[in-house]
């Protein structure tokens, strides 16, 4: 096909467009397996997220992380519904671009992707830290910053060139396992070493030390913990899984991550415990290891060789740890831009696809510099306040999503239900999803209200956001906010021209070929569609050419069959056609002497911006001209009608041309 047969294509009546990328791991890993590979998407951030939430979180630190984990919970159910039914990247946008439109789908999409960017710088500015154990000198500031922005240069290096691909599930899955069982050795070894359960209420005084706003402030940080549900959604095309296995996995996370972190809190507040400081109790976990947290824990461990052994380990098992979440992170938010830009929210190059590693090389080096730019202040306290505005009103657009999908489309096939359901408006609405929709939106409003910081940055980062997308959709594509119009994944792969036309012409011939040149045709006039009136009407039109012999008039009475054959072309081309929503259809039979003439001669006629034609089978002949073939001068797609519209056509030729195998 030509380069015109991979623009815009909306979905047909409104209904999102079926992926073209097939899932590219259908494997047995049973339930065990698929454990790993979600908690390797969510248990990577416990290495940096400890320490922020104890700085305001004290000694309900252990409390807090139980009162995340239970909004966790209520939204991964939520996200296994989602994934599990529409099965596409995106995670809240995919969710809010099926329950609601293009402008819902932009606000949760665009939120996400600055906490993509903290994510990675997050895990960036940590690595220095729990290297200490090798060298203390990279926890310096120049030298954080180079360690930092050198861990995300080689992610982006290996997402550009896939190395994190397909065939290689089973080191990360090592390394996932390595985090687990590093995970609960620090708790196993915590409980014999530094078990004070006394330490964990010590300086407790309950809405005075830690206070409600800290109590609250550092409840919506404590998601940070949770940072990798969006990645972790986006492996829902990937897997295929029984629906039986599906609620294991669900029930099993469900319980372990939250307990987990719960239990890593309460044991480092007992090895690093608050204490009464100059300006009310802090804990060193907050302050000295505030980058290094989990380190900092086991550095308090005794006997000393058993803190030497630990600070080993977790030093061994925390960096490739943090680098893989870096790698993850820039490879969520290139995915992120990708979806965007097919999807044409933002321009189509910023998510274009490498020729030879099919990778979004742009949008992987944009989002690596980005990050580097987080990484410059060095402030993980900063950079965690800035994190709680996105993920909340992400979580809070997917919950609302899935119950507004749970009465718009009901009959929808789902592997998994959210379950107990009630019973509204002949709709089944899960508890677990209401309940989550009110935490997720009280949290979003404590940002509001008690992260000045977050809320002027997520605000101004929205603004911007909302702002070029209105400036894109109405201005530079000239189409709907709130409609989806899509381009393919190929269409990423190559430079294509991004062009789009309100009035098409389209010789029909009646041949295999019509459906896929109507189809093409079709992407191109749907790119220019638009709602509330808003420009002229997008028009395709169909011409059969009948040519007429010199022997007969133009009017002269003709076969009955003739005419016959052209309508049934017409009639089929009009219904593929007709599957572009907002596409007016026009067919036409005309007469004429050559069918290169009458399909000029209409061009002028209705003043067609483009003429789409389908190119004649490549010759099977060889020896050019001479020997019967097509001559050397002129490419092989090129037949006598199509010679002549090239030559004659009043207006752009987009010339699609059919491999060898189809004949005409």
């Amino acid at each position: 096909m030509s380069e015109a047969s991979e623009q815009a294509r909306p979905a047909p009546d409104g209904q999102p467009a079926k992926s073209r990328l097939e899932p590219l791991l259908q494997r047995g890993l049973g339930v065990p397996g698929l454990f790993v590979a979600v908690y390797s998407a969510v248990g990577f951030s416990i290495y940096f997220a400890l320490g922020v939430v104890a700085d305001r979180g004290l000694g309900l630190t252990p409390l807090i992380f139980l009162a995340a984990g239970l909004l966790f919970v209520l939204t991964a159910l939520s996200y296994v519904e989602g994934g599990a039914m529409i099965r596409e990247r995106g995670g809240s946008s995919s969710f809010a671009r099926n329950a609601f439109n293009e402008l819902v789908a932009f606000v949760a999409g665009w939120a996400i992707l600055i906490d993509y960017l903290i994510v990675a710088a997050l895990a960036a500015l940590s690595v220095p830290h729990y290297l200490e154990p090798v060298t203390p000198d990279l926890s310096e500031p120049g030298r954080q910053i180079a360690v930092a922005a050198a861990v995300i240069v080689a992610a982006c290096v290996l997402n550009v060139f896939n190395v994190t691909g397909r065939g290689r599930e089973r080191p990360l899955a090592v390394l996932a396992l390595a985090d687990i069982a590093l995970q609960l050795a620090v708790i196993v070894v915590g409980v014999l070493a530094v078990f004070h359960p006394d330490r964990l209420t010590d300086q407790v005084h309950l809405f005075s030390s830690p206070s409600f706003r800290d109590i609250v402030y550092a409840s919506v940080v404590a998601m940070l913990a949770y940072a990798g549900i969006e990645a972790a959604s986006d492996l829902a095309p990937d897997i295929e899984v029984r629906p039986r296995d599906l609620k294991r996995i669900v029930s099993l996370g469900a319980l372990a991550v939250p307990l987990v972190y719960a239990g890593m809190a309460a044991i480092a507040l007992m090895a690093v415990p608050v204490v009464a400081g100059p300006d009310g109790p802090e804990t060193a976990l907050g302050g000295e290891f505030v980058q290094a947290p989990v380190l900092g824990v086991v550095s308090a461990y005794h006997p000393v060789w058993v803190s030497h052994l630990m600070r080993w380990i977790v030093a061994i098992v925390a960096t490739p740890v943090l680098f893989w979440a870096v790698t993850t992170a820039l490879l969520g938010v290139s995915r992120h831009i990708y979806t965007l830009a097919i999807n044409r929210q933002i321009p189509s190059w910023l998510g274009k696809l490498g020729s030879r590693h099919a990778t979004p090389h742009v949008a992987i080096a944009i989002s690596g510099v980005i990050a580097i730019g987080l990484v410059a202040p060095t402030d993980v306290k900063l950079l965690a306040s800035f994190y709680a505005f996105g993920a909340t009103l992400a979580i809070t657009i997917a919950q609302l999503s899935i119950l507004r999908l749970r009465v718009t489309q009901p009959d929808r096939p789902r592997p998994y239900r959210v379950p107990f359901d009630v019973r509204w408006r002949g709709a089944r609405l899960p508890l677990p999803a209401i309940l989550g929709l009110l935490l997720s939106g009280l949290a979003f409003l404590s940002v509001l209200v008690y992260h000045p910081v977050g809320r002027l940055v997520g605000l101004g980062w929205m603004a911007f956001g909302l702002a070029f997308y209105v400036i894109y959709r109405r201005v530079v594509e000239g189409t709907s906010l709130t409609k989806r119009v899509s381009v393919t994944e190929k269409a990423l792969t190559k430079q294509v021209p991004e062009v789009a036309y309100r009035n098409i012409l389209v010789p029909v011939f009646g041949t295999k070929l019509d459906d896929d040149i109507i189809a093409t045709a079709g992407r191109l006039a749907a790119a220019e569609q638009e709602d509330g009136g808003f420009g002229e009407e997008t028009r395709l039109d169909l011409v059969y050419v009948i040519e007429v012999p010199l022997t007969l008039p133009l009017g002269a009475q003709l076969p009955p069959e003739i005419e016959a054959e052209a309508w049934r072309a017409l009639q089929r081309a009009s219904d593929v056609g007709e599957e572009y929503a907002d596409v007016h259809v026009s067919p036409e039979i005309v007469r004429a002497r050559g069918i290169g003439a009458g399909i000029v001669e209409t061009a002028r006629r209705r003043n067609s911006e483009a003429i789409v034609i389908g190119g004649e089978p490549p010759t099977k002949i060889k020896g050019g001209a001479t020997l019967g073939g097509i001559g050397a001068a002129k490419p092989a797609e090129i037949g006598a009608a199509t010679e002549y519209v090239l030559k004659k056509a009043p207006c752009r030729v987009l010339l699609t041309a059919p491999p060898e195998s189809v004949g005409i």
